[in-house]
């Protein structure tokens, strides 16, 4: 609806808004909807556009009826302007012959007026015939559908924006959304789309097998012995959720390494202390590795922290005997999202095989998710398991396996 509700500025309003926004730039957000149609800040835009501005703050809102946008528009521009006496009687006589089945009181609360001028324009126009008198009206239900809500600072993150709630329509959730996590749930949805309909293919009997199922089991499944694990990989959940299961993977790993094999795991941050609780309870702490990329940072909410680095913890079953030398940072160029939401960047992981393992061992992911892991112990000339509990994240490891694109089928 990329239409000026409201009559537009008169020059000398429409020449201050310019200046201040030559000076000061675009300050309140452009609202638009998922198609890149213009809610609230005709005057804006226009502004921008004959100043050559392309990039300034839009939010953008998803699952909108057409009267919801309008209603929003008036709400939003009413608050900042006023309206003489018949600008408003005309912008009511407008809405009451586009929706003359509105009650008074709901419009007179949408254009910020009074019923009574409502109802006094509305028997002018039935007196006129140009609206029809009505035995009932529609009132105001007291319910207001939630809608998705993007705040971007350019053009191009705009755009993003709208593409990102385009493709996922009714899916997107109705609450306050970053780009960021609009995009990753375009991966997902896409990524599950990629694998319907797909079975997973047996593991076969060659260097890198990977399994569905839970680690819990996959020592069974796969036929493990205990002790005969030189390093185990992996990249737990971070949420809260998992916690109880730190305790069991603590175990696993001790069952499953042999004396001097290393357990390395990235963790999150907020329930860092009690990761490294439960995992101390089975194998001994050795060190701890930083994680540090450039680019766009975490948020870390309940915290409040910008953070752009994570651990990696390091522990050893029973004394330390690795006789590598390693560096306790590494540095993160660019972040590898396209086979798995958390996945993490395959150089990182070859350098921590390559750290604490040696050619033929034997190499274990119980967490797989975009199986990273197993792709490494192929480059590196490593044997791996790797096991995942989600059928369509083992689908796409086989295919990543496969040499297959990400988002490709067949």
């Amino acid at each position: 609806m990329t239409t000026n509700l409201l009559p537009d500025l008169t020059p000398w309003e429409y020449d201050a808004l310019k200046a201040s926004i030559r000076r000061w730039k675009v300050i309140l957000p452009v609202v638009k909807d998922e198609n890149g149609d213009i809610i609230d800040g005709y005057q804006r835009v226009r502004v921008c556009n004959e100043l050559g501005i392309t990039d300034y703050p839009v939010l953008t809102l998803a699952g909108l009826t057409g009267d919801e946008k309008r209603d929003h528009a008036y709400v939003l521009n009413l608050v900042r302007r006023r309206l003489n006496q018949q600008q408003m009687r005309e912008l009511i006589a407008a809405e009451l012959k586009r929706t003359p089945d509105l009650s008074d009181n709901w419009l007179a609360q949408i254009l910020g007026t009074t019923d009574k001028t409502v109802a006094a324009v509305r028997q002018q126009l039935i007196a006129t015939s140009e609206i029809p008198k009505l035995d009932a009206l529609r009132g105001k239900d007291g319910k207001y559908r939630r809608v998705t809500r993007i705040v971007t600072n350019t053009a191009k993150e705009a755009e993003r924006a709208q593409q990102a709630l385009q493709i996922l329509g009714d899916q997107a959730p109705r609450r306050d959304w970053s780009l960021r996590f609009a995009e990753r749930r375009v991966r997902r949805e896409q990524k599950l789309e990629s694998t319907r309909g797909r079975q997973v293919q047996r593991p076969g009997n060659g260097e890198i097998r990977i399994y569905r199922c839970r680690f819990q089991v996959v020592a069974k499944v796969a036929r493990i012995r205990p002790g005969s694990v030189n390093l185990i990989v992996t990249d737990i959940p971070y949420g809260k959720e998992f916690l109880p299961q730190v305790d069991d993977l603590g175990a696993f790993a001790a069952r499953m390494l042999m004396p001097g094999g290393l357990f390395v795991t990235y963790s999150g941050h907020l329930h860092l202390d009690q990761v490294i609780r439960s995992l101390s309870r089975h194998l001994t702490w050795a060190w701890a590795r930083a994680s540090v990329w450039s680019g766009e940072a975490n948020i870390i909410h309940p915290r409040q922290v910008t953070s752009k680095w994570k651990p990696i913890l390091v522990y050893s079953k029973g004394d330390w005997k690795n006789r590598n030398r390693w560096y306790d940072v590494t540095q993160v160029e660019e972040k590898e999202k396209a086979w798995h939401v958390w996945q993490q960047p395959l150089k990182e992981v070859e350098r921590l095989i390559q750290d604490f393992s040696e050619p033929g061992d034997l190499v274990v992911d119980p967490c797989a998710g975009g199986f990273t892991t197993a792709v490494a112990c192929r480059n590196l000339g490593r044997c791996c398991i790797a096991c995942d509990s989600d059928n369509a994240s083992v689908i796409r490891g086989q295919d990543r396996l496969a040499g297959k694109e990400p988002g490709l089928t067949g």
